[in-house]
């Protein structure tokens, strides 16, 4: 899956251009280093984004706070997590 940057994205954000937070800048939002941002670790004034075919899943793997540590977690915590919000749409599949 692909993330829907162009429209989706967009759209929440209310700007008509989006795009990744360098590493240094991602580093300095949420403490943590590219490659390893855990979901589970975020401040709590970032929002949350969940494609909503994530929700289908029973576990899920998501990063664990260093480039070499991941974490398996039940889909349905990641919903309680302070700002989370399930979107549908966010990703769309890739065709091949």
């Amino acid at each position: 899956s692909r993330l829907d940057v162009t429209t989706v994205v967009r759209a929440r954000v209310g700007t008509r251009k989006a795009s990744f937070a360098s590493a240094d800048d991602t580093l300095a939002i949420t403490g943590q280093m590219i490659g390893g941002v855990t979901v589970l670790a975020l401040p709590p004034e970032l929002p949350i984004w969940i494609d909503a075919r994530v929700m289908t899943r029973s576990r899920v793997i998501v990063g664990g706070g260093s480039r070499s540590c991941k974490v398996l977690v039940a889909a349905e915590a990641l919903t309680a997590l302070a700002g989370a919000v399930v979107v549908e749409g966010l990703a769309n599949p890739v065709v091949s």
